[in-house]
Parts: structure tokens; C-alpha cells; sequence
């Protein structure tokens, strides 16, 4: 998450017809700003954008029913996408021990490239590592308007604390889990693919697998020779390593969220494994 995020959302946006050649193009729509008229989208005519007002109903909806405090927005290419980041107000949220600060994002794109989802976000204290978990609270496309509510907000909220707990048991135990040294080097063959190298730069030694590496035996050394001090040390790196790995918070995509997902993933299959349990996320 950004360290600096926006307090209110002062435009908005509109739908116009689309121009060409001074001829109206009755498939499409343009998606403009309202402040300074740049363009958004191109979109269907069936499309129906969530307005910045709307989103921001939304969050203030969620946030009275007690569990959230709204932390600010985020506009992504001049607002081609906004994030809005709620944290869980709990001050004792816990992950192995380790003291936790827990985010509802709330994302709307307004060019057409993805829904209007919720998720969740998760930041360990102690080193500020980051990652963004696939637990889908909400999702909608834009193909009708979204109605929302205090129901429909009690129910995101109700939703949130289900898929929170079912996280939280997986991670649950990782630190009793021992981690060898071909574990390791297994889950950095798989996210050197992730990074798209070529085949010249496959080495353990190349300047981005060293500093995998390290990240590694970073968090290993504090947290313990385990899959939880795994899945951490892969997250210190991209939170603190990757270039741009702020602005990924909350996103769903992008490089970092990949490698997050996958060193979730293993570290979860090695906790399975060893105490003999498949345990199913939907």
C-alpha cells in the first residue's frame, strides 16, 4: 500500500458517445474524467461504470458497521483504476505470533481492463512485508449497475471474517514446519520463471536470485528454518526489493502478486504434507 493515500476522490466520471470521424460509433462509449475531460476507456455500450461516488458510498457503508477504518484511495494511470484501502481495526490480529494489520481492497477500474472486485490485503508488522490474498470477498462486472446497501455491507463484512479464518488456518502451523534446502531451491526455480528470465540468467548466482536469496535467509534466520520464515522471506522481497512493489498492494496481477501466490501456495503444500492434511480454499 502506498504510504501516502488520497483522503476523498474530488471527480468523478461520465460516459459520452464515441466519436469517429464525426460519426457516432453506437457499439462503444468513451469513459471520461469530469475534471479534466482525459479519457479513460474505451468500453461496450452495455458497460456500466461504478462511479468514484459510488465507491466511496460503499466504503463509508462497510466502515459503519464497525469492523473498518477507511485509510484513503489510490488512483492507478490517472485513475484508470482506483483502490480503496479499509483496515480491520482490531489491534490484536495475529499470524504465527506475529502481530498482523489486515486490509479490505476495494478495487474499481473505469477503462474497462477488470470488475469491481473486493479482496483482502495483509502486512506483517514487525518487517511491513505485504501480500494480497485471492480471497474473492466481492466481485461484480460491469455489465449491470452494482446496488449496494447496509445489507449487502454487512454481508462483505460477514463474508470477510469467513475467508479471513479459513486463510489464517492455513498459515496456522507453517512455523512448525521444517524447510529444507532443496525446498528452497525449488520455490526460487519457480519464481525465477515468474520473473521471465532467460535461460542465461537460470543461476542461483544471477544478481536477482542472489538477492532472493538473501530475502530468504533474511526472514529464515528470525522467524525460524520453516515454511512460515519461507513464505516471508519471499514476501520481504517483494515488498522491499521489487521495483514498483508498493503500488502492487492490493492489485490482482502483476509480477509480485504472482510470486506471492506462488510461495504461498508451496509453503501451504509443505504444511499439507507434513501433517498429512489437504485443507481446500475456495
Amino acid at each position: 500500500m502506498k504510504k501516502e493515500l488520497s483522503a476523498a476522490l474530488n471527480w468523478d466520471v461520465q460516459a459520452e458517445p464515441l466519436l469517429l470521424s464525426g460519426k457516432i460509433i453506437s457499439e462503444k462509449k468513451a469513459i471520461l474524467r469530469d475534471d479534466n475531460r482525459s479519457l479513460l476507456g474505451v468500453v461496450g455500450r452495455d458497460y456500466h461504470p461504478v462511479s468514484n461516488q459510488s465507491l466511496s458510498d460503499i466504503c463509508r457503508l462497510i466502515c459503519k458497521a464497525g469492523e473498518f477504518e477507511f485509510k484513503g484511495f489510490d488512483e492507478i494511470n490517472n485513475g484508470k483504476v482506483i483502490l480503496a484501502f479499509l483496515q480491520n481495526k482490531n489491534p490484536n490480529l495475529k499470524l504465527n505470533s506475529c502481530m498482523m494489520k489486515e486490509f479490505l481492497v476495494i478495487g474499481n477500474s473505469h477503462d474497462g481492463t477488470r470488475p469491481f472486485y473486493i479482496g483482502t490485503g495483509s502486512t506483517l508488522v514487525r518487517c511491513a512485508n505485504q501480500f494480497y490474498s485471492t480471497l474473492k470477498v466481492f466481485r461484480k462486472k460491469h455489465t449491470s449497475p452494482l446496488e449496494y446497501n447496509e445489507i449487502l455491507a454487512s454481508q462483505i463484512v460477514r463474508l470477510y471474517k469467513q475467508k479471513k479464518s479459513q486463510l489464517y488456518g492455513q498459515f496456522d502451523g507453517m512455523d512448525q514446519v521444517p524447510v529444507r534446502e532443496s525446498h528452497i531451491r525449488q520455490l526460487m526455480k519457480e519464481i525465477q520463471k515468474l520473473l521471465g528470465r532467460t535461460s542465461s540468467d537460470e543461476s542461483e548466482q544471477s544478481p536477482s536470485m542472489k538477492l532472493l536469496r538473501d530475502c530468504i535467509d533474511r526472514e529464515m534466520r528470525e522467524l525460524g528454518n520453516n515454511a512460515f520464515g519461507l513464505f516471508n522471506g519471499v514476501t520481504w522481497y517483494t515488498s522491499h526489493e521489487m521495483r514498483n512493489s508498493e503500488s502492487s498492494f492490493g492489485r490482482i496481477g502483476g509480477t509480485a502478486y504472482n510470486i506471492n501466490q506462488k510461495a504461498f501456495k508451496f509453503c501451504s503444500q509443505l504444511k499439507n504434507k507434513a501433517f498429512n492434511t489437504v485443507i481446500t480454499l475456495n
